[in-house]
């Protein structure tokens, strides 16, 4: 029987840690779409360049977006805006991700609840 505890004890310890990476998975993903977003919005916008706050968010969201750079070229859009259709682009892949790490922390928790509950039955 203690064998029996120890292999329980070591699933329910792999699903919390799983829970763990996975909710910093996601946060990195909610991080993503926030930065591209606010730079996506100051680019249109024609947000100063000059700026710290736009200097900093241009170089944060530009790491999020290295994967999709030159996917779309940026369309002008009034004297000093442009459109990113690759920003637009990571946003939407990021949030699609976000929504699928988020169903994969939905399905771990429900699988070490019920592991709980299959514990306090062995109990």
């Amino acid at each position: 029987m203690a064998n029996s505890d120890n292999g329980s004890d070591t699933k329910l310890l792999f699903l919390k840690t799983a829970r763990v990476l996975t909710y910093i998975v996601y946060a990195f993903m909610l991080v993503a779409v926030i930065f591209l977003s606010i730079g996506f919005f100051l680019l249109l916008f024609g947000a100063n360049p000059n700026v710290g706050f736009t200097q900093f968010v241009y170089k944060v969201a530009a790491e999020f977006l290295q994967p999709f750079r030159g996917i779309f070229p940026a369309h002008q859009v009034g004297e000093t805006g442009y459109f990113s259709t690759s920003a637009l682009f990571a946003i939407i892949i990021y949030i699609l991700l976000a929504l699928g790490i988020n169903s994969l922390i939905t399905y771990i928790t429900a699988k070490m609840l019920l592991h709980q509950k299959e514990l306090e039955k062995l109990s």
